[in-house]
C-alpha cells in the first residue's frame, strides 16, 4: 500500500503538535504506513469555514479527521451538528473519508486519561486544567505544555501495554482512513 493522505481538520493551534507526536507514536506501534498529512488552521466547529475545509481535504484525495473539544456540550451534540452542518450536504459515498474525534470538554481530558484522573465531570476546561496543575504541581499550566506532556505519559502507558481510550480512537480513524480495517 502507498502513502495514506489525511487532512487534520483542528479547532486549537496546540492540536498539530499533539497529532504529530501522536502519529509518531502510532506509525512504529499500530500502523506501518506512510501518512502525507495535513492540517487546517484552527477552525470553530460552529464556524462556515469548517465546511469549506472538509471540502477542500476531499477534493484533494485526502481522508479527513475532524478533531475537536467539545467545550462542554455533550459529545453526541457536537457529533451530529458536525454532520449536519459540515458534511451532510456533501454526499459522501464512504463513510471512512470523513472521521470525527471529540475531546470531551477539551483535549487536556486526554491527559487526565494518562494521568488516571476523574474529571469525567468536568463541565470546562478550565476545571480539568485545574485538576491537571493540582496534579502536576505546575503553578502555571498552559495548553502549549499539552504536547509534550501527552507524549511522555503515552509512551510512559504504552511501555506498560496500556492503551488509553482516546488513543484508540485516534488509531481507529487514521486506519479507516488509511484503508486497513
Amino acid at each position: 500500500m502507498g502513502l495514506c493522505r489525511v487532512y487534520f481538520i483542528i479547532d486549537n493551534r496546540y492540536a498539530k503538535e499533539l497529532i504529530e507526536k501522536l502519529i509518531n507514536i502510532i506509525r512504529s506501534r499500530f500502523i506501518n504506513i506512510g501518512i502525507d498529512k495535513q492540517f487546517s488552521s484552527p477552525v470553530n466547529v460552529c464556524s462556515d469555514k469548517m465546511r469549506r475545509f472538509i471540502e477542500w481535504g476531499l477534493k484533494r484525495g485526502y481522508c479527513v479527521i475532524i478533531i475537536a473539544d467539545t467545550e462542554g456540550i455533550k459529545p453526541d451534540e457536537i457529533r451530529e451538528r458536525i454532520i449536519n452542518e459540515h458534511v451532510k450536504d456533501l454526499r459522501i459515498n464512504d463513510p471512512n473519508r470523513i472521521k470525527i474525534i471529540l475531546a470531551h470538554p477539551c483535549l487536556e481530558a486526554w491527559l487526565t486519561e494518562l494521568l488516571n484522573l476523574n474529571v469525567g465531570n468536568a463541565i470546562n476546561c478550565k476545571n480539568v486544567k485545574d485538576t491537571i496543575r493540582h496534579r502536576l504541581n505546575m503553578k502555571d499550566y498552559d495548553s502549549y505544555l499539552l504536547p509534550n506532556l501527552i507524549e511522555r505519559h503515552l509512551r510512559d502507558r504504552l511501555e506498560i501495554g496500556d492503551v488509553p481510550s482516546f488513543l484508540e480512537k485516534f488509531v481507529n480513524a487514521v486506519r479507516r482512513c488509511c484503508g486497513l480495517t
